[in-house]
């Protein structure tokens, strides 16, 4: 029979998360280790008897269009609450809670993964990060004009209210095989070439009104890209010159060895006694930390960044056409993860990747697969220095253990993977997670052998040899063989550094991807 969600979530309070948010509500999710609060309100839903009324999601985000794209969401001020509505909040870091009462002019909520435990809060009407309430239409325990109650999904799944095994397996195979083949490719050798040394002939110019200047530069200048959240970024020193001023908002154009790099618009100045100022700018993106509130109907990621890009008046290049098309609410969002969101949907749906950078002043979309640079090999002669990093002490599991509870039989089914080599490495390194239907057992814990039986690796190059061409998502050919390191694929560019000055130009490297032995 259907309940009322609050007595289910009453009946959790005091409930703390383990060591790295270890929580039930994870383990029954599938996705343990995670920011739960939206998990305890799925859960809460899915124990009142309640599937299909609150959505089973993982995400504030998602879980907010749910109801705002069933006409079942209300924003604060336009609606007073009532005790099961779901509360979703906007601020450094969104979240959800059930209302559990309204007394006065104050909402009482029962939240999750509030202070790492489940608990009471309560908090004005107009409480600033109020976003709104998602209004479910519970199923009743009764007859009446609410639909007639159907028994809570039984760990035999034999309800419609149950995930279909073969989606689920589905779904997790498709995600498991592009993890596995990564965006990643192996290449021969023949295809590739070292750096030819860079003759790093910079031209710094400045626009200030309607002047235009060449500006000397101290030293080196250096030039950072980032693969996600962060706009590029130029900082330089030159020497103060009244003739020519550099003020906030000028125009910089960085020309290398002739060819266009970098072109943005100066935002710090810092001046020291000797009369050298440091000068900061950043490209387009920087105008995406901006934060809005959207309400996206059936568009793709190439879609919403132009619709945002006109809205703001940034300029647009080449923007690929992602292929998947969504609905979204954003409140109160960075404009950077409005974006954000879109792309990791698309990833998530088509299996592609797509990045998002400033192209001399255009924004522009890429699918990841094409932004290989053959012409710049990373190997022991090309990289001055290295860093590698491995780790079995998070995400890491040499064992899956899932467990379905078989009422019919009163007894518990173990399906169980292991990996005998790496448990005499490592010890044993258990994941555990109880299964609601027994026919995915077998294959769910080989799927997650798979993914988390493998050490986790970082690998940061200092001082290879500059090349224009490689920024942010670039896919680069790495091949290292140092101290028991062994790397030969392309690799993603996380994070570039360049650093440039008359006559030599490096670059500082943080590299991701598939292919370490």
């Amino acid at each position: 029979m259907a309940r009322d969600i609050i007595d289910v979530a009453a009946g959790e309070l005091g409930y703390k998360e383990g060591k790295n948010n270890d929580t039930k509500y994870g383990k029954w999710y599938g996705m343990n280790h995670a920011a739960w609060c939206h998990m305890f309100v799925s859960w809460c839903a899915w124990k009142a008897g309640q599937s299909g009324k609150v959505p089973k999601t993982a995400s504030v985000s998602t879980g907010l269009q749910w109801f705002a794209n069933k006409g079942q969401f209300k924003y604060k001020g336009d609606y007073t609450p009532k005790r099961g509505d779901i509360i979703y909040f906007r601020n450094y870091a969104s979240h959800v809670g059930i209302v559990e009462k309204v007394v006065g002019n104050r909402v009482h909520t029962i939240e999750g993964n509030s202070g790492d435990k489940v608990c009471r809060r309560d908090y004005p009407l107009n409480y600033g990060t109020i976003t709104g309430y998602g209004v479910p239409k519970y199923k009743t325990s009764s007859g009446g004009s609410s639909p007639s109650p159907t028994p809570t999904p039984s760990p035999s799944g034999n309800t419609n209210q149950k995930r279909d095994p073969k989606e689920e397996l589905a779904a997790l195979k498709k995600v498991l095989n592009r993890t596995k083949k990564g965006t990643v490719d192996t290449y021969k050798g023949d295809d590739v070439y070292t750096n030819k040394l860079p003759n790093a002939k910079i031209l710094l110019q400045v626009q200030n009104g309607k002047k235009v200047f060449e500006v000397p530069v101290k030293d080196e200048l250096t030039l950072t890209w980032e693969r996600k959240g962060t706009p590029g970024r130029l900082t330089f020193e030159a020497m103060y010159d009244s003739k020519f001023p550099i003020v906030e908002g000028n125009a910089v154009t960085l020309t290398v060895d002739g060819t266009k790099l970098f072109f943005g618009f100066v935002f710090t100045r810092k001046v020291s006694k000797d009369g050298w100022v440091e000068y900061t700018v950043y490209d387009q993106l920087r105008y995406l930390k901006n934060k809005d509130t959207r309400v996206i109907k059936k568009k793709r990621a190439d879609q919403i960044i132009k619709k945002i890009a006109n809205d703001y008046g940034l300029k647009c290049g080449t923007l690929a056409n992602t292929g998947y098309t969504m609905s979204m609410v954003e409140d109160n969002a960075t404009l950077f993860d409005i974006i954000q969101d879109a792309l990791d949907n698309t990833t998530m749906q088509k299996g592609t990747m797509f990045v998002l950078y400033d192209k001399v002043g255009k924004l522009t979309l890429t699918k990841i697969s094409s932004m290989k640079v053959n012409a710049c090999l990373i190997d022991a002669e090309t990289g001055r220095d290295f860093t590698y990093t491995t780790s079995i002490d998070n995400e890491v599991y040499n064992q899956i253990k899932l467990i379905y509870e078989n009422k019919d039989k009163g007894k518990y089914e173990i399906y169980m993977s292991k990996h005998a080599k790496n448990i005499n490495k490592w010890g044993v390194l258990q994941f555990v997670e109880k299964i609601d239907v027994p026919d995915i057992g077998k294959l769910k814990s080989k799927c997650l052998l798979q993914f988390y039986n493998r050490v986790n690796k970082t690998l940061s190059i200092e001082g290879v040899i500059g090349n224009p061409k490689v920024r942010a998502g670039s896919m680069v050919p790495v091949n290292l063989n140092l101290n028991g390191l062994k790397v030969a694929n392309y690799m993603i560019v996380e994070k570039v550094t360049h650093r440039i000055s008359n006559n030599q130009h490096i670059m500082d490297l943080d590299v991701s991807g598939a292919g370490f032995e």
